[in-house]
Protein backbone atom coordinates (compact mmCIF):
# COMPACT_ATOMS: atom_id res chain seq x y z
CA UNK A 1 0.00 0.00 0.00
CA UNK A 2 1.23 3.51 -0.84
CA UNK A 3 2.72 5.17 2.25
CA UNK A 4 0.54 8.19 1.51
CA UNK A 5 -2.57 6.21 2.29
CA UNK A 6 -0.95 4.41 5.22
CA UNK A 7 -0.38 7.79 6.87
CA UNK A 8 -4.00 8.82 6.36
CA UNK A 9 -5.28 5.51 7.76
CA UNK A 10 -2.97 5.70 10.79
CA UNK A 11 -4.15 9.19 11.67
CA UNK A 12 -7.78 8.21 11.12
CA UNK A 13 -7.41 5.32 13.58
CA UNK A 14 -5.72 7.62 16.10
CA UNK A 15 -8.60 10.09 15.83
CA UNK A 16 -11.17 7.33 16.24
CA UNK A 17 -9.41 6.20 19.38
CA UNK A 18 -9.40 9.73 20.72
CA UNK A 19 -13.13 10.15 20.21
CA UNK A 20 -13.79 6.78 21.89
CA UNK A 21 -11.91 7.93 24.99
CA UNK A 22 -12.97 11.57 24.74
CA UNK A 23 -13.76 11.60 28.44
CA UNK A 24 -10.04 11.03 29.05
CA UNK A 25 -8.95 13.70 26.54
CA UNK A 26 -11.18 16.63 27.46
CA UNK A 27 -8.23 19.01 27.62
CA UNK A 28 -4.65 19.41 26.49
CA UNK A 29 -1.89 18.93 29.04
CA UNK A 30 -3.45 16.13 31.07
CA UNK A 31 -0.64 13.57 30.62
CA UNK A 32 1.59 13.92 33.68
CA UNK A 33 4.19 12.01 35.62
CA UNK A 34 4.61 13.91 38.85
CA UNK A 35 5.53 17.45 37.82
CA UNK A 36 6.45 16.38 34.31
CA UNK A 37 4.01 17.34 31.53
CA UNK A 38 4.05 15.18 28.39
CA UNK A 39 2.43 16.55 25.25
CA UNK A 40 2.27 14.15 22.29
CA UNK A 41 0.86 15.74 19.16
CA UNK A 42 0.18 14.95 15.54
CA UNK A 43 -0.76 17.03 12.53
CA UNK A 44 -2.13 15.92 9.18
CA UNK A 45 -2.09 18.33 6.28
CA UNK A 46 -3.30 17.78 2.72
CA UNK A 47 -1.97 20.31 0.21
CA UNK A 48 -2.65 20.86 -3.46
CA UNK A 49 -0.12 22.90 -5.45
CA UNK A 50 -0.34 23.94 -9.10
CA UNK A 51 3.47 24.38 -9.31
CA UNK A 52 5.37 21.95 -7.09
CA UNK A 53 8.73 22.71 -8.74
CA UNK A 54 8.18 26.48 -8.37
CA UNK A 55 9.43 27.25 -11.87
CA UNK A 56 8.41 29.68 -14.60
CA UNK A 57 7.78 27.03 -17.29
CA UNK A 58 7.72 23.42 -16.02
CA UNK A 59 4.43 23.64 -14.11
CA UNK A 60 3.48 20.38 -12.40
CA UNK A 61 0.42 19.86 -10.21
CA UNK A 62 0.30 17.48 -7.31
CA UNK A 63 -1.29 16.79 -3.94
CA UNK A 64 0.98 16.40 -0.94
CA UNK A 65 0.21 14.68 2.35
CA UNK A 66 2.19 16.00 5.30
CA UNK A 67 2.24 14.03 8.55
CA UNK A 68 3.82 15.69 11.62
CA UNK A 69 4.00 13.49 14.72
CA UNK A 70 5.89 14.78 17.72
CA UNK A 71 6.23 14.95 21.48
CA UNK A 72 7.23 17.73 23.86
CA UNK A 73 8.13 17.45 27.54
CA UNK A 74 8.13 20.13 30.23
CA UNK A 75 9.62 19.26 33.62
CA UNK A 76 9.62 22.13 36.14
CA UNK A 77 11.57 21.68 39.35
CA UNK A 78 11.24 24.57 41.75
CA UNK A 79 12.57 27.62 39.91
CA UNK A 80 14.30 25.49 37.27
CA UNK A 81 12.88 23.80 34.19
CA UNK A 82 13.79 21.17 31.62
CA UNK A 83 12.21 21.17 28.16
CA UNK A 84 12.59 18.70 25.30
CA UNK A 85 10.89 18.21 21.93
CA UNK A 86 11.16 15.83 18.99
CA UNK A 87 9.09 15.84 15.82
CA UNK A 88 9.12 14.60 12.23
CA UNK A 89 7.72 16.28 9.11
CA UNK A 90 6.96 13.58 6.53
CA UNK A 91 5.97 14.88 3.06
CA UNK A 92 4.56 12.45 0.48
CA UNK A 93 3.66 13.42 -3.09
CA UNK A 94 0.88 11.58 -4.87
CA UNK A 95 2.12 11.81 -8.49
CA UNK A 96 5.81 12.75 -8.11
CA UNK A 97 7.21 10.61 -5.27
CA UNK A 98 10.74 11.71 -6.18
CA UNK A 99 9.94 14.91 -4.26
CA UNK A 100 9.21 13.03 -1.00
CA UNK A 101 11.13 14.22 2.06
CA UNK A 102 11.36 13.32 5.74
CA UNK A 103 12.69 16.01 8.09
CA UNK A 104 13.61 15.36 11.72
CA UNK A 105 14.02 17.89 14.53
CA UNK A 106 15.14 17.54 18.14
CA UNK A 107 15.81 20.19 20.78
CA UNK A 108 16.36 20.44 24.49
CA UNK A 109 16.60 23.28 27.00
CA UNK A 110 17.67 23.56 30.63
CA UNK A 111 16.70 26.75 32.45
CA UNK A 112 18.27 27.46 35.82
CA UNK A 113 17.23 30.31 38.13
CA UNK A 114 19.65 31.24 40.91
CA UNK A 115 18.11 33.60 43.43
CA UNK A 116 16.32 36.70 42.17
CA UNK A 117 19.10 38.09 40.00
CA UNK A 118 20.80 35.42 37.92
CA UNK A 119 19.52 32.83 35.46
CA UNK A 120 21.31 30.53 33.05
CA UNK A 121 19.85 28.75 30.02
CA UNK A 122 21.62 26.06 27.98
CA UNK A 123 20.05 24.50 24.90
CA UNK A 124 20.75 22.40 21.85
CA UNK A 125 18.81 22.06 18.58
CA UNK A 126 19.43 19.48 15.84
CA UNK A 127 17.76 19.24 12.44
CA UNK A 128 18.01 16.91 9.48
CA UNK A 129 16.06 18.94 6.96
CA UNK A 130 16.02 20.12 3.36
CA UNK A 131 15.84 23.16 1.14
CA UNK A 132 13.18 23.00 -1.59
CA UNK A 133 14.11 23.38 -5.24
CA UNK A 134 13.33 27.10 -5.50
CA UNK A 135 15.95 28.18 -2.94
CA UNK A 136 18.59 25.44 -3.18
CA UNK A 137 21.90 26.03 -4.93
CA UNK A 138 21.45 23.03 -7.24
CA UNK A 139 17.85 23.50 -8.37
CA UNK A 140 17.04 20.17 -6.71
CA UNK A 141 16.08 19.23 -3.16
CA UNK A 142 19.09 19.94 -0.93
CA UNK A 143 19.37 17.85 2.24
CA UNK A 144 21.36 19.28 5.13
CA UNK A 145 22.09 18.74 8.80
CA UNK A 146 22.57 21.48 11.34
CA UNK A 147 23.17 21.66 15.07
CA UNK A 148 23.12 24.73 17.32
CA UNK A 149 24.37 24.62 20.93
CA UNK A 150 23.68 27.74 23.00
CA UNK A 151 24.18 29.21 26.44
CA UNK A 152 22.59 32.40 27.75
CA UNK A 153 23.21 34.14 31.08
CA UNK A 154 21.16 37.05 32.45
CA UNK A 155 21.95 39.12 35.54
CA UNK A 156 19.47 41.58 37.02
CA UNK A 157 21.26 44.72 38.16
CA UNK A 158 19.91 46.96 40.88
CA UNK A 159 16.92 49.02 39.89
CA UNK A 160 15.85 49.06 36.26
CA UNK A 161 18.77 47.42 34.44
CA UNK A 162 19.94 43.95 33.48
CA UNK A 163 22.71 42.47 31.33
CA UNK A 164 22.65 39.38 29.13
CA UNK A 165 25.37 37.40 27.37
CA UNK A 166 24.69 34.68 24.75
CA UNK A 167 27.06 32.22 23.08
CA UNK A 168 26.05 29.90 20.21
CA UNK A 169 28.00 27.39 18.13
CA UNK A 170 26.26 26.24 14.93
CA UNK A 171 27.40 23.70 12.33
CA UNK A 172 26.00 23.31 8.80
CA UNK A 173 26.57 20.26 6.60
CA UNK A 174 25.03 19.96 3.12
CA UNK A 175 24.84 16.65 1.26
CA UNK A 176 25.45 18.12 -2.21
CA UNK A 177 26.56 21.76 -1.83
CA UNK A 178 29.57 21.12 0.41
CA UNK A 179 31.00 24.54 -0.48
CA UNK A 180 28.41 25.81 2.06
CA UNK A 181 29.59 23.57 4.94
CA UNK A 182 30.68 25.79 7.80
CA UNK A 183 30.91 26.38 11.54
CA UNK A 184 29.59 29.58 13.08
CA UNK A 185 30.34 31.06 16.50
CA UNK A 186 28.16 33.88 17.77
CA UNK A 187 28.75 35.99 20.86
CA UNK A 188 26.04 38.50 21.78
CA UNK A 189 25.83 40.98 24.64
CA UNK A 190 22.84 43.08 25.78
CA UNK A 191 22.33 45.89 28.25
CA UNK A 192 18.68 46.57 29.14
CA UNK A 193 17.22 49.64 30.83
CA UNK A 194 13.56 49.61 31.90
CA UNK A 195 12.17 53.15 31.54
CA UNK A 196 8.48 52.16 31.86
CA UNK A 197 6.96 49.39 34.00
CA UNK A 198 6.57 47.04 31.00
CA UNK A 199 8.96 48.58 28.45
CA UNK A 200 12.76 48.52 28.14
CA UNK A 201 15.34 49.85 25.75
CA UNK A 202 18.52 47.89 25.04
CA UNK A 203 21.86 48.04 23.30
CA UNK A 204 23.00 44.82 21.59
CA UNK A 205 26.43 43.92 20.26
CA UNK A 206 26.92 40.72 18.21
CA UNK A 207 30.08 39.18 16.82
CA UNK A 208 29.74 36.17 14.50
CA UNK A 209 32.77 34.26 13.19
CA UNK A 210 32.20 32.01 10.16
CA UNK A 211 34.66 29.27 9.23
CA UNK A 212 33.95 27.40 5.98
CA UNK A 213 35.06 23.76 5.99
CA UNK A 214 36.10 23.45 2.34
CA UNK A 215 39.67 24.68 1.93
CA UNK A 216 38.95 26.05 -1.58
CA UNK A 217 36.16 28.28 -0.25
CA UNK A 218 37.84 31.61 0.58
CA UNK A 219 34.78 33.07 2.33
CA UNK A 220 35.79 32.88 6.01
CA UNK A 221 34.59 36.08 7.63
CA UNK A 222 33.40 37.84 10.75
CA UNK A 223 30.35 40.04 11.24
CA UNK A 224 29.98 42.74 13.88
CA UNK A 225 26.57 44.28 14.60
CA UNK A 226 25.69 47.12 16.98
CA UNK A 227 21.95 47.66 17.47
CA UNK A 228 19.55 49.77 19.51
CA UNK A 229 16.14 48.34 20.36
CA UNK A 230 12.97 48.36 22.41
CA UNK A 231 11.10 45.48 23.99
CA UNK A 232 7.76 45.41 25.82
CA UNK A 233 5.21 43.03 27.30
CA UNK A 234 2.08 44.91 28.38
CA UNK A 235 -0.33 42.74 30.37
CA UNK A 236 -0.98 40.28 27.56
CA UNK A 237 -2.39 42.92 25.22
CA UNK A 238 0.83 43.77 23.40
CA UNK A 239 4.25 42.13 23.20
CA UNK A 240 7.13 42.88 20.90
CA UNK A 241 10.76 43.63 20.15
CA UNK A 242 12.08 46.12 17.60
CA UNK A 243 15.75 46.78 16.89
CA UNK A 244 17.95 48.36 14.22
CA UNK A 245 21.68 48.75 13.77
CA UNK A 246 24.74 48.56 11.54
CA UNK A 247 26.41 45.31 10.47
CA UNK A 248 30.00 45.16 9.21
CA UNK A 249 31.12 42.05 7.32
CA UNK A 250 34.88 41.52 7.07
CA UNK A 251 36.34 38.74 4.90
CA UNK A 252 39.71 37.18 5.68
CA UNK A 253 40.54 36.97 1.96
CA UNK A 254 41.54 40.45 0.71
CA UNK A 255 40.04 39.59 -2.68
CA UNK A 256 36.57 39.70 -1.10
CA UNK A 257 35.14 43.16 -0.56
CA UNK A 258 34.22 44.12 3.00
CA UNK A 259 31.07 46.18 3.52
CA UNK A 260 28.73 47.76 6.08
CA UNK A 261 24.93 47.73 5.90
CA UNK A 262 21.88 48.63 7.99
CA UNK A 263 20.07 45.64 9.54
CA UNK A 264 16.87 45.46 11.58
CA UNK A 265 14.24 43.13 12.98
CA UNK A 266 10.72 43.42 14.34
CA UNK A 267 8.42 40.94 16.10
CA UNK A 268 5.10 42.21 17.45
CA UNK A 269 1.95 40.52 18.76
CA UNK A 270 -0.94 42.86 19.51
CA UNK A 271 -4.44 42.07 20.77
CA UNK A 272 -6.90 44.68 19.57
CA UNK A 273 -9.55 42.87 21.63
CA UNK A 274 -10.27 39.43 23.04
CA UNK A 275 -11.35 38.42 19.52
CA UNK A 276 -8.87 40.14 17.20
CA UNK A 277 -5.09 39.63 17.18
CA UNK A 278 -2.35 40.82 14.81
CA UNK A 279 1.20 39.55 14.30
CA UNK A 280 4.04 41.30 12.47
CA UNK A 281 7.45 39.69 11.87
CA UNK A 282 10.20 41.16 9.71
CA UNK A 283 13.96 41.55 9.33
CA UNK A 284 16.84 42.62 7.16
CA UNK A 285 19.68 40.09 7.33
CA UNK A 286 23.08 39.41 5.82
CA UNK A 287 23.23 35.71 4.91
CA UNK A 288 26.09 33.39 4.05
CA UNK A 289 26.37 32.28 0.43
CA UNK A 290 23.90 29.75 -0.96
CA UNK A 291 25.03 29.85 -4.61
CA UNK A 292 28.51 29.00 -5.84
CA UNK A 293 30.11 32.16 -7.19
CA UNK A 294 28.45 34.48 -4.70
CA UNK A 295 29.91 35.73 -1.42
CA UNK A 296 26.69 36.50 0.46
CA UNK A 297 23.12 37.67 -0.06
CA UNK A 298 20.90 40.17 1.77
CA UNK A 299 17.24 39.47 2.48
CA UNK A 300 14.67 42.05 3.54
CA UNK A 301 11.08 41.13 4.27
CA UNK A 302 8.05 41.18 6.52
CA UNK A 303 5.07 38.94 7.28
CA UNK A 304 1.77 39.99 8.87
CA UNK A 305 -1.45 38.25 9.78
CA UNK A 306 -4.74 39.25 11.37
CA UNK A 307 -6.90 36.72 13.23
CA UNK A 308 -10.52 37.34 14.21
CA UNK A 309 -12.46 34.83 16.30
CA UNK A 310 -16.21 34.42 15.85
CA UNK A 311 -18.92 31.88 16.62
CA UNK A 312 -17.00 30.97 19.81
CA UNK A 313 -14.94 28.19 18.19
CA UNK A 314 -14.03 29.59 14.79
CA UNK A 315 -11.46 32.08 13.54
CA UNK A 316 -10.79 33.80 10.24
CA UNK A 317 -7.18 34.59 9.28
CA UNK A 318 -5.79 36.87 6.56
CA UNK A 319 -2.04 36.94 5.93
CA UNK A 320 0.52 38.48 3.64
CA UNK A 321 4.24 38.86 3.15
CA UNK A 322 6.70 40.75 0.99
CA UNK A 323 10.44 40.32 0.65
CA UNK A 324 13.49 40.99 -1.47
CA UNK A 325 16.71 39.09 -1.95
CA UNK A 326 19.85 40.66 -3.42
CA UNK A 327 22.96 38.60 -4.23
CA UNK A 328 26.53 39.85 -4.01
CA UNK A 329 27.79 38.70 -7.42
CA UNK A 330 26.52 37.84 -10.86
CA UNK A 331 26.55 34.07 -11.48
CA UNK A 332 27.56 32.84 -14.94
CA UNK A 333 26.20 32.73 -17.57
CA UNK A 334 24.35 35.85 -16.38
CA UNK A 335 26.22 39.14 -16.13
CA UNK A 336 23.53 40.65 -13.89
CA UNK A 337 23.43 40.51 -10.10
CA UNK A 338 20.29 38.59 -9.16
CA UNK A 339 17.51 40.45 -7.35
CA UNK A 340 14.27 38.70 -6.35
CA UNK A 341 10.99 40.14 -5.12
CA UNK A 342 8.54 37.77 -3.47
CA UNK A 343 5.04 38.22 -2.13
CA UNK A 344 2.29 36.06 -0.66
CA UNK A 345 -1.39 36.66 0.06
CA UNK A 346 -3.62 34.18 1.82
CA UNK A 347 -6.65 33.53 3.96
CA UNK A 348 -7.92 30.70 6.09
CA UNK A 349 -10.50 29.37 8.51
CA UNK A 350 -9.81 27.56 11.79
CA UNK A 351 -12.24 25.51 13.83
CA UNK A 352 -11.30 24.73 17.45
CA UNK A 353 -13.44 21.66 18.17
CA UNK A 354 -11.65 21.05 21.47
CA UNK A 355 -8.71 22.79 23.08
CA UNK A 356 -6.68 19.80 21.85
CA UNK A 357 -8.28 19.40 18.40
CA UNK A 358 -8.14 21.97 15.58
CA UNK A 359 -9.21 21.88 11.93
CA UNK A 360 -8.12 24.35 9.26
CA UNK A 361 -8.62 25.31 5.61
CA UNK A 362 -6.24 27.74 3.90
CA UNK A 363 -5.58 29.37 0.54
CA UNK A 364 -2.24 30.97 -0.36
CA UNK A 365 -1.07 32.70 -3.54
CA UNK A 366 2.71 33.04 -3.91
CA UNK A 367 4.68 34.99 -6.49
CA UNK A 368 8.37 35.62 -7.17
CA UNK A 369 9.56 38.19 -9.69
CA UNK A 370 13.27 38.18 -10.46
CA UNK A 371 15.36 40.37 -12.72
CA UNK A 372 16.58 37.03 -14.13
CA UNK A 373 13.36 35.64 -15.60
CA UNK A 374 14.23 31.96 -15.21
CA UNK A 375 13.83 32.42 -11.43
CA UNK A 376 10.23 33.68 -11.64
CA UNK A 377 7.36 31.52 -10.43
CA UNK A 378 3.75 31.64 -9.34
CA UNK A 379 2.03 29.10 -7.13
CA UNK A 380 -1.47 28.60 -5.79
CA UNK A 381 -1.71 26.41 -2.72
CA UNK A 382 -4.84 24.90 -1.10
CA UNK A 383 -4.48 23.33 2.36
CA UNK A 384 -6.68 21.23 4.64
CA UNK A 385 -5.24 20.46 8.08
CA UNK A 386 -5.95 18.70 11.35
CA UNK A 387 -3.89 19.22 14.53
CA UNK A 388 -4.16 17.24 17.76
CA UNK A 389 -2.23 18.21 20.90
CA UNK A 390 -2.61 16.44 24.24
Amino acid sequence: MNILYKNVIILFLVMCGIFIISGWADAAGNIRMGQMEIHPYVGLQEEFSDNIYKTATDLKRDSITILTPGISILWPSGRHRLEAEYYVIDRRYDTYPGEDTTDKYAKGLLGLQFGSYFNLTVSDAYAKSHEPRDISSTGFIEVFRTNAASASATYQLAGRSKVQVDYTVTSWNFVTSNFRDRDEKLVAGYIYYRFLPKTSTFIEYDRKMVDFTLATTALDNSMDTLSLGFTWDIDGSSKGTIKAGRTAKDFEDPAEKDFTVWTWSVKVNHNFSDLTTATIIGSRDVNETNFSGTSYFITTGAYADLTHKFASKMAFVVRGSYGTGVYSNAVAPSTTVREDKTNMLGAGLKYFMKDWLEFGADYNKRNRDSNINVNDYRETLYILSTNLTF
